[in-house]
């Protein structure tokens, strides 16, 4: 594996590949944790996350990292600060998973919306057994043109974004029994 210079590590959860992720995840998380300990104000998340991002940009030996050692790691500058209670109530989670709808709307070929719902049903269910609780689909609009195969946005683009929605909406419900799953459309 090649290690760029001044990119994150790839993180590793559990079986999983290794994955990308964003400073705003770790912000969230660190948010999260901060709450549970009875701030509900505080303000210092994204300083924590700015300087736990550049240690690992630029100091980090290795280019993968695991879920447990970038939490162990989160911990320990909360500590650090003097943040002990914020630290014991940081509970690991894995990132967001990001689906590109445009991707799949490329994989499923112009006009094949059936093959599109298909698709975006196996990347949904491959997500929720990651363990994410949270789902990050983008490229709404790219996909529903290439779909549709339409130069400018329509009322039948329109329809489709919304039966799109409706679809994931749908989708997340039903798995939803089985715990807690968030969506972010774009």
């Amino acid at each position: 594996m090649v290690c760029l210079q001044d990119q994150l590590p790839l993180l590793k959860f559990g079986n999983q590949e290794a994955v990308t992720y964003e400073a705003r995840w770790l912000s969230d998380e660190i948010t999260k944790a901060a709450r549970r300990a009875g701030h509900a104000d505080w303000f210092f998340a994204g300083d924590i996350t700015r300087a736990v991002i550049e240690y690992l940009r630029h100091r980090f030996p290795r280019n993968t990292i695991t879920i447990e050692e970038l939490y162990g790691k989160i911990e320990r500058v909360l500590a650090f600060l003097g943040c002990d209670d914020i630290a014991q109530t940081l509970e690991i989670a894995p990132p967001p998973v990001r689906i590109s709808l445009a991707e799949i709307a490329l994989d499923a070929g112009d006009g094949y919306e059936l093959e599109f719902f298909r698709l975006l049903g196996e990347r949904i269910a491959e997500s929720e057994s990651s363990g994410t609780t949270q789902i990050l689909c983008d490229g709404l609009r790219s996909a529903v043109k290439r779909i549709s195969s339409a130069g400018r946005w329509n009322r039948e683009c329109e329809n489709l974004a919304n039966e799109i929605a409706e679809f994931l909406a749908s989708e997340l419900a039903r798995r939803r029994a089985g715990g807690e799953l968030g969506l972010i459309l774009k």
